[in-house]
């Protein structure tokens, strides 16, 4: 009986210092900040390391969350507020919430980052299961890690955890014509890879989210085209090679 109170315990003091190290960031816009200020509320239960980052027409309007607030300007969009979080994160892991999500539990969705990435610390990414995202999942599974984890070539930028090896890198990409940020879910997922970790999928934790974006598609497009040629050597490879194993799985030509 001692020996599994002090296991126990053990346990709930990694818990905390995992709570203390990660840096967790809602990202809020209008039309959102009502469930950004629920979300933050909820994770403010276990940890102080909150933070939204928001934008909104209204000069005047500001959220009234015990917690980090980083204002950014309503004209800018995904990257920049990508690029504030990383500004922000000091050197530990970080995970990104974005407000337009529905969870039943978002102490648990913490939780449950933190049991996986402690059992395998070599993941690079972590992702919950997104209800709708806009290409097939299974296509992009490159193993299963148990029933539940699934390594994949590809993540969405919904709800992600990246290591502190991964923002190392992605500090050194250059977001001023990314206004939409497409692509960086592509950039921290093949650097990854390209430095021996993984990104994976965990399906225990299945997120509802709206379909569709408010993007122009277009010009999202020829954003992301260009921020593809930051990709270091390592990383392009690493894309061609999780490219071609997709290509080869849905069997197309």
């Amino acid at each position: 009986m001692r020996s599994l109170v002090v296991k126990t315990t053990f346990s709930q003091i990694k818990l905390v210092n995992y709570m203390n190290s990660i840096h967790i960031f809602i990202i809020s816009w209008k039309g959102q900040h009502k469930n950004a200020a629920l979300i933050a509320n909820k994770l403010l239960a276990v940890t102080k390391n909150v933070c939204i980052v928001y934008s909104d027409p209204n000069p005047d309007f500001s959220f009234n969350v015990p917690c980090q607030l980083i204002r950014r300007p309503d004209k800018l969009f995904w990257g920049d507020k990508f690029k504030s979080c990383l500004d922000a994160c000091g050197d530990g892991p970080m995970l990104i919430i974005h407000a337009d999500c529905e969870y039943s539990d978002w102490v648990e969705l913490i939780k449950r980052c933190h049991d996986v990435v402690t059992k395998l610390p070599f993941i690079g990414v972590w992702a919950p299961e997104i209800d709708w995202v806009p290409w097939i999942v299974e296509r992009q599974v490159i193993a299963h890690i148990d029933s539940n984890i699934v390594a994949v070539g590809r993540t969405d930028g919904i709800i992600f955890y990246l290591s502190s090896q991964v923002i190392a890198r992605m500090r050194r990409a250059n977001y001023d014509e990314n206004l939409y940020g497409r692509g960086i879910e592509v950039m921290f997922v093949m650097a990854a890879y390209s430095r021996g970790l993984i990104a994976v999928i965990d399906r225990s934790i299945k997120v509802v989210h709206p379909k569709g974006s408010g993007y122009p598609i277009e010009d999202a497009n020829v954003q992301f085209q260009k921020f593809m040629e930051q990709l270091e050597i390592p990383e392009r490879i690493q894309r061609i090679l999780i490219n071609t194993s997709r290509i080869s799985k849905s069997g197309e030509p």
